[in-house]
């Protein structure tokens, strides 16, 4: 039996015919490290009746872009269910929640592999300005930008809820594509890896649907490269984890959020 698995918990999913995606039991980040406060500051825990179940980053004041796969299933589903906590640094002290009122999970998305693997949330409330110093939003990358290969990004998150667990960070770089899809087999044009060849660092379970954040040389402005969606084991070596490729969502994203665009 194969031990794929997406980055949250709990749940045992089919990919294809034959795998079986099973979680591991590294309950957060892989050789991650304590954040600051503030120190990613469209970073998203959501919880689901109550419980941390997956990550999210913020785009706008009301908006905010997850992975597809987090909402699977009549119950997961419903945006009642949730509630979004943001300017988080320790989990479980949120500066702000939202409730729910909208959850858009890609048209195309294909609960077999994980393709299109994203999801919009819309928040009931909108953040207010005077949070501005602990959240804002995060660039969303252009349709023509591409990751390359050896470029350095961060993965943040909590992981499985832990009791006063802190927002881990960890610096990854960007697999080239060709060696991703001869490591799955099933990888599309809609996703990418990043990790490091020794393992080491890798999101896991608890961490689906959050950031993949890339600073761009120059100005220093920071984008939502990639979305935490799945990957084999969590920190092995020559398995990296796979995420969802945000620039070739622009336009998707732009017809529900067109501010930020």
């Amino acid at each position: 039996m194969s031990n794929f698995h997406i980055h949250f918990p709990y749940i045992i999913l089919t990919v294809l015919a034959r795998s079986v995606l099973m979680i591991s039991l590294i309950s957060r980040i892989v050789g991650g490290s304590n954040t600051e406060e503030g120190e990613w500051p469209w970073q998203v825990s959501l919880h689901f009746v109550g419980t941390a179940y997956c990550g999210a980053s913020v785009i706008s004041k009301e908006w905010l872009v997850s992975a597809a796969h987090c909402f699977q299933g009549s119950k997961l589903a419903d945006p009642r269910a949730w509630r979004a906590h943001l300017g988080m640094q320790m989990q479980g002290r949120a500066k702000f929640v939202s409730a729910v009122r909208r959850i858009v999970v890609h048209e195309f998305y294909n609960s077999r592999n994980y393709d299109y693997d994203i999801a919009l949330l819309q928040l009931s409330t909108p953040w207010p300005d005077t949070m501005g110093h602990l959240i804002q939003p995060i660039c969303l990358p252009p349709s023509s930008h591409r990751a390359r290969r050896g470029d350095r990004c961060w993965i943040t998150g909590w992981g499985q809820k832990q009791e006063a667990a802190v927002l881990q960070k960890a610096e990854v770089e960007i697999i080239d594509q060709t060696l991703c899809h001869s490591t799955y087999g099933i990888i599309t044009a809609r996703m990418f890896c990043a990790g490091l060849s020794s393992g080491k660092r890798d999101g896991c379970k608890g961490d689906s649907g959050g950031p993949l954040s890339c600073q761009r040389n120059g100005d220093g402005k920071w984008f939502l490269t990639g979305v935490v969606s799945w990957g084999y084991g969590c920190g092995r070596p020559n398995f990296p984890g796979v995420y969802t490729r945000v620039s070739n969502f622009a336009p998707w994203i732009h017809k529900y959020v067109p501010s930020v665009l």
